[in-house]
């Protein structure tokens, strides 16, 4: 990278950090995170590019990503202690464990049929590796983007849309808040997925607002946060104490 465009490139890093900063003035205990989560894709990108690599590290955004989810509970919950490992986030008050958590950036990523799918792989991959019950693990999923299906939506709700992402849209609002409901109902994966399934944002992906953010295009955080979310999480780990 030449030196003008490595100039560039610093004002435009210098500009993203300060439009994100504007963006959470008064954070909500959602936003707050959310905020967290971009920073994190915004450090990435920097990495890429200073080191001349292809593409972000995947395995980083994870490692990184839970150990900000592990800061951000650290500072809401005392009493708690949190321990990064394999791309999970492990809960222990006083050596005994809580619960582990996974970060999921959005569910469009994996190759599954549905959001019980993903999540009963994961269960099933962290009972093989860490002999961890089921009704320990929490999630948390970023954003809904790329993982709306319009046909299952009405399936479970009625709600007819041509495509899933419409779902995101104002007008949808409260249609969608009911299938995520109904969605977390009727999932076999996890014991109780009313307790251990917690949502951010609808449609607004944490690295496509990074990527926004340095290119210097309009930018701002979600309105409405899914439920349950954050705050419903931080409230059940305190019931945990």
């Amino acid at each position: 990278m030449g030196t003008e465009k490595e100039g560039q490139w610093d004002q435009s890093v210098a500009d993203a950090y300060s439009r994100l900063e504007c963006l959470i003035r008064e954070p909500t205990t959602e936003a707050d995170l959310f905020s967290r989560l971009i920073r994190v894709y915004l450090e990435e990108e920097e990495v890429r590019i200073r080191q001349k690599l292809k593409r972000k590290s995947s395995q980083r955004i994870s490692r990184v990503m839970h150990e900000r989810v592990g800061e951000f509970l650290s500072g809401q919950l005392s009493g708690l202690s949190f321990q990064v490992i394999d791309g999970l986030l492990f809960i222990k008050r006083e050596e005994q464990l809580v619960g582990a958590l996974k970060c999921i950036p959005d569910l469009g990523s994996y190759d599954t049929p549905s959001w019980n799918a993903t999540l009963a792989r994961f269960t099933k991959q962290y009972q093989k590796r860490f002999n961890l019950a089921p009704e320990k693990l929490l999630f948390v999923i970023c954003s809904l983007a790329k993982s709306l299906d319009a046909a299952h939506a009405k399936e479970l709700t009625g709600i007819d849309v041509w495509c899933g992402a419409a779902l995101t849209t104002p007008a949808y609002r409260d249609a969608l808040q009911m299938y995520v409901s109904k969605c977390v109902e009727v999932m076999d994966a996890l014991p109780q997925p009313v307790h251990q399934v917690y949502f951010l944002s609808a449609d607004v992906h944490p690295n496509a607002l990074a990527c926004q953010l340095l290119r210097g295009e309009k930018a701002s955080l979600p309105d409405r946060w899914l439920r349950p979310s954050v705050g419903d999480l931080i409230q059940f780990l305190q019931g945990r104490l």
